[in-house]
């Protein structure tokens, strides 16, 4: 068990919502890349088009990941990795780039790496 990830997670948190408050709050900071009014207008599209409001997408992530993908294109994948880069640094977690991965794979390789880290099952369907 790295000694920064127990530091940065309160031991008393559950850790399916500390893997969702983290994922929230990364996609938060990722889609801010291209500025406040950018994040909001994806946000807005998302809901209208998916019906995935911005507390859902833990829940619905692939949903957010194939709508992030056709509303932006290639630009997706930085900010797949912004907010994977995101989500580990919150979860205290070291971040490896993987040529190949995406969102959805970043975010399930967290949410073991947590799990293991807490000694039980995954509780999240992601």
């Amino acid at each position: 068990m790295k000694e920064s990830s127990s530091a940065k997670r309160p031991r008393s948190a559950e850790p399916a919502a500390v893997i969702q408050r983290a994922l929230v709050e990364a996609i938060d900071f990722g889609l801010l890349a291209p500025g406040e009014i950018v994040r909001e207008t994806i946000y807005e599209r998302i809901e209208s088009r998916y019906r995935v409001r911005r507390e859902e997408i833990p829940e619905k992530l692939e949903t957010f990941h194939n709508a992030l993908q056709e509303l932006i294109g290639t630009g997706a994948k930085v900010m797949w990795q912004l907010i994977a880069k995101n989500l580990y640094n919150r979860l205290g977690l070291n971040f490896t780039e993987h040529k190949d991965w995406t969102l959805l794979d970043y975010v399930n390789h967290a949410k073991g790496q947590v799990m293991n880290d807490c000694g039980e099952m995954p509780l999240l369907h992601i």
